[in-house]
């Protein structure tokens, strides 16, 4: 026993003892209950599926669809065509438009239809657990429903649902595989099973449109293993159908074989790689491959390189490690580090815009470090959304947007000076990262004008919050610029005027911004760029033979009257 202890190599994977675990877990056993009954009732009728509800507990719903003998003995007979399916447009991202679905499970799902749109909605009112199942062609159409229902539901819902599959065959294309509902999805293969690689090429060498979703448990005799990747999920299954004798297709008893393994599972002892392999990720992938019924020696003759196999979890796991709780800590600690930086920058008399691009202070220099962490998390965070199928990046957005929101305004500011401070024109239309414009363009599709009470809200407490208009200090730059075009001897006419007619805009602008109470009382600090700009523009317009608009000229007595001396100021009427 002590030998064996010590030959014994750590797995570097967790697809084996996840797999038990869902083995030994309930669920499965009650997914699968009702689908015998089921089938014994499809004999008499003309139907290739039928569906039934049950409620075995009042927090506890499966709905159950079984496809009748002679569909399991020819699932699809139509063939594994696939048609685009606008209904599912909700899943497409910007790298796939339109998604597909096999015609033939298609036809079925669409002759149910009427059916399941009134069980759609009962079922989105109800509470507890739901459980979508089904049997090879049922399990098509389960998959099916579950998408269709997974369309309507959203935060307020107050149950959601699994779908737990049984030998089921592809159903779409790349369009399924990128969404984050694929975690609502469980296909559970035996490797005697060939319906769910029906519509593969038998050569490695031929492509197919057809992609797996969701989590695979892929079963053999001898054990079980979880698998989420779809290019491995797709390899295996092309395996598992060539090797089925004469890929000839049968009926598969899975209440038999999952008894079987759970009770294997619980009566298990410890999962040894032998002494063959002294690398962890290697024993792992070569374990959970022998326990799938898989001779890892073949698997060159299927293009299933375990090298890549490897290099991919080595990868993985670096990812998950780096991806971690902690680097979401060090982002708000690099947050918390801009808000104190702020806060001295105030207390010195200077506005934080101000003090960076300066840079006088050896903490102007750390905070440019801390913007290129914070910088590089919502780059990625954003890009991640926007690669989203529609419906879900919304979702997804709306849980994070506001931290997004709040520190593109406390960032972009700062990107804003290094780029004029390095002698950069026109920021907003040369240099803006996309992912500043969509974090803005998210917020105003989400966030509805304020109201007169709320503006009466902000008013009470602007002094502490930050400029809303991320790009404000570009707009002040550009403004310095004009100014020094206006007063250059050199300038054209044609230029003068241009600049000119910039500065009204820029005057109309920041006086509804302050309108709104949309700007930090920070920019009328005495020595902001803003009053910089504001001094040396006072003195130009000195004469009265301006052009002003109305608007302009009541930013200019704003200024002049000295009434920005007060905003912000909750005792100000």
């Amino acid at each position: 026993m002590e030998r064996r202890r010590m030959n014994q190599v750590p797995l570097f994977s967790s697809a084996g003892e996840l797999a038990n675990m869902v083995i030994t877990s309930n669920l499965i056993d009650v997914a699968l209950a009702n689908i015998p009954e089921l089938q014994r009732g499809q004999a008499a009728l003309h139907r290739s599926v039928q569906h039934m509800v049950y409620q075995p507990t009042p927090n506890r719903t499966i709905v159950v669809f079984a496809s009748s003998p002679d569909s399991t003995q020819c699932p699809l007979p139509q063939g594994g065509y696939l048609v685009p399916y606008p209904d599912f447009d909700f899943l497409c991202t910007k790298e796939c438009s339109s998604v597909s679905i096999n015609g033939a499970a298609l036809n079925l799902f669409e002759s149910l239809k009427n059916h399941l749109s009134g069980l759609k909605t009962e079922l989105i009112a109800r509470d507890g657990q739901l459980i979508i199942t089904g049997h090879s062609l049922g399990g098509s159409v389960a998959s099916l429903f579950t998408l269709y229902l997974l369309d309507s539901m959203n935060k307020r819902s107050k149950c959601c649902p699994i779908c737990i599959t049984f030998g089921s065959p592809l159903i779409g294309d790349f369009g399924l595989q990128h969404s984050q509902w694929n975690s609502f999805f469980l296909h559970v293969v035996s490797n005697r099973d060939p319906v769910p690689g029906l519509f593969l090429p038998s050569s490695h060498t031929q492509t197919t449109a057809y992609k797996p979703f969701g989590t695979y448990l892929l079963c053999s005799e001898l054990g079980c293993a979880c698998f989420d990747d779809p290019d491995l999920i797709l390899k295996l299954l092309r395996v598992i159908s060539s090797e089925v004798a004469g890929g000839l297709l049968q009926v598969v008893d899975y209440g038999e074989i999952l008894r079987h393994l759970k009770k294997r599972a619980i009566c298990k002892g410890p999962r040894l790689a032998g002494e063959r392999f002294a690398d962890p990720f290697s024993a792992g992938i070569v374990m959970e491959l022998e326990t799938i019924g898989i001779d890892p020696t073949k698997l060159l003759q299927h293009n299933i390189d375990i090298r890549r196999m490897e290099a991919k979890a080595r990868s993985l796991a670096n990812k998950t490690k780096a991806f971690d709780a902690k680097k979401l800590n060090d982002i708000k600690k690099y947050m918390a580090l801009l808000e104190w930086y702020k806060k001295k920058s105030k207390d010195a008399g200077k506005g934080y815009y101000d003090c960076f691009k300066k840079g006088e202070f050896k903490r102007d220099i750390s905070i440019g470090e801390f913007m290129g962490h914070l910088n590089a998390y919502w780059e990625d965070m954003v890009a991640q959304a926007d690669r989203k199928p529609q419906k879900e990046g919304a979702s997804f957005r709306t849980s994070w947007l506001f931290a997004g929101t709040t520190y593109r305004r406390m960032v972009e500011p700062l990107d804003i000076a290094l780029f004029y401070e390095g002698g950069g024109r026109d920021y907003i239309n040369s240099k803006r990262s996309q992912h500043y414009k969509l974090l803005e363009q998210w917020y105003e599709e989400a966030v509805k004008p304020p109201t007169r009470e709320e503006l009466d809200s902000k008013k009470q407490k602007v002094s502490v919050l930050l400029t809303e208009d991320s790009c404000f200090w570009a707009h002040v730059e550009e403004a310095i610029l004009s100014c020094k075009s206006l007063t250059n001897a050199n300038s054209t006419p044609e230029l003068r005027e241009s600049s000119w007619n910039n500065l009204v805009k820029f005057g109309e602008y920041v006086m509804e911004q302050i309108e709104n109470y949309a700007v930090s009382p920070e920019i009328f600090l005495k020595d902001s760029c803003f009053m910089t700009w504001w001094r040396e523009y006072k003195a130009y317009i000195a004469s009265p033979s301006n052009p002003c608009s109305l608007r302009f000229i009541e930013f200019i007595d704003f200024m002049k009257t000295g009434r920005y001396g007060v905003y912000g100021r909750s005792e100000v009427p």
